[in-house]
């Protein structure tokens, strides 16, 4: 209801800034993943009651 008096400037500059906050967000979890995937994985694995092994840092 309260975008109902929204004018066609402000729906696109609000569409615009959710688009570029969800693009941030995304990017954010690519990069946590990217640095992170072995924890991530040994945890998830460890958790589950599989043996896990590291592989080593390159």
């Amino acid at each position: 209801m309260m975008y109902m008096n929204m004018t066609a400037e402000d729906a696109k500059y609000m569409l615009e800034a959710n688009a570029t906050l969800g693009e941030k967000i995304i990017n954010a979890f690519k990069k946590y993943w990217e640095e992170n995937a072995e924890i991530i994985c040994g945890g998830m694995a460890m958790m589950s009651g599989q043996f896990y092994m590291p592989s080593g840092r390159k």
